[in-house]
């Protein structure tokens, strides 16, 4: 084989690699569990942010072409004190180097949030945290515990210094 032959060869080939699809690892398809609607009925206690009361949220998952990310669109029904009504869009998905799983959303109000979340068995632990307008930053731990394919209990806390948490909402969440 003559030197142009070889170097259209490599070109080629190096061509065909490239276009080869990349499919989502074995952590991007745990996402899967969640896609679809799903109602959430839940409660909130009473605490610095108000008396509580009752919430329900609907979340609709579906995969981004690709697969690689899932698009969350959420609609809450609040308190009033807690904001009351709100819609936000988040994408999820899995950070190689963090070994986590990222959630940016962002909500009709403003507000924007990064979540970090790792999967253990059948329990997912989110964090994150939330400058106050204050100043203040508090702490913030979401554990969803999967409890069937059909269903999830999400427990939301909150702490100020990362050690003492407070349960602030609680809720069983079902697939429709």
């Amino acid at each position: 084989m003559n030197l142009r032959a070889a170097l259209v060869f490599i070109v080629l080939c190096g061509s065909a690699l490239a276009q080869k699809p990349v499919e989502p690892g074995p952590e991007v398809k745990k996402l899967d569990f969640f896609v679809g609607t799903w109602v959430a009925d839940g409660t909130i206690s009473s605490g610095p942010w108000g008396a509580g009361g009752n919430y329900t949220k609907t979340h609709k998952f579906e995969w981004m072409t690709g697969n690689f990310a899932l698009l969350n669109r959420t609609e809450s029904k609040m308190p009033a004190e807690l904001g009351g009504d709100t819609v936000s869009v988040s994408l999820i998905s899995y950070d190689v180097q963090k070994k986590a799983y990222i959630d940016a959303g962002f909500d009709n109000r403003g507000g924007y949030s990064v979540t970090e979340s790792t999967l253990s068995g059948d329990t997912w632990i989110s964090t994150s945290s939330e400058k106050l307008p204050d100043g203040q930053v508090i702490q913030q731990r979401e554990t969803t515990k999967m409890l069937s394919p059909n269903s999830y209990r999400a427990k939301f806390e909150v702490s100020k210094d990362g050690t003492n948490w407070q349960v602030m909402m609680d809720s069983i969440v079902t697939k429709k």
